[in-house]
């Protein structure tokens, strides 16, 4: 209640913001809307309980639209989104490009032909792409696709038994490709 009291102050009369006058009555309107419902319910009835909670939401679904307003009329000038009451938050690390997929492991299963798959998750991922290789992990032209997931768990099926196999996994996503994970080996059955 203090913050958007605060930020209605700084919003009323300020020339930067001239054109928000109609969405900082609405937020004021909803802000007053709150502050009787808090009191409504401070006798711990369910209905006046829910009350507020439906007012809690309807204000800070209006500080919401009014805080975006602010940030594009403010075109990220820290100091107009300040000097409206709102705080700067520090800009996300945003992915330039795909991390490769870690923590790749091959685990035997109990069926014949069968190896488990599994690694962690990766930022950006939407799809990743197994490759499986039964000849040597240094030979390059040995690697075959063999499968293509959404999620980070894969059973591969129909090997051959009794061989030990290799396999790598790639993740992509709109920001492309990443390099290939560390290769992981087993035997199986």
């Amino acid at each position: 209640m203090a913050r958007s009291l605060f930020i209605e102050q700084r919003l009323t009369g300020n020339p930067d913001y001239a054109d928000l006058t109609a969405a900082l009555v609405v937020v004021t309107a909803k802000r007053e809307a709150l502050e009787q419902a808090i009191t409504a319910a401070a006798d711990g009835g369910r209905t006046a309980i829910a009350h507020r909670r439906a007012a809690q939401q309807e204000h800070f679904a209006e500080l919401n639209k009014l805080a975006d307003r602010v940030s594009s009329i403010a075109g990220g000038d820290a100091v107009l989104i300040q000097d409206a009451g709102f705080f700067v938050r520090s800009a996300r690390n945003l992915l330039t490009e795909i991390p490769r997929p870690l923590k790749l492991r091959a685990r035997i299963r109990d069926h014949k032909g069968e190896v488990l798959l599994d690694w962690a998750t990766t930022p950006g991922a939407s799809l990743y792409v197994i490759q499986h290789n039964g000849a040597s992990p240094d030979d390059a032209e040995a690697w075959k696709d063999v499968g293509e997931t959404t999620r980070i768990r894969h059973v591969l099926k129909g090997l051959e038994s009794a061989r030990e196999h290799w396999f790598r996994v790639r993740a992509t996503g709109t920001k492309g490709s990443s390099p290939w994970s560390d290769v992981a080996h087993s035997l199986v059955r």
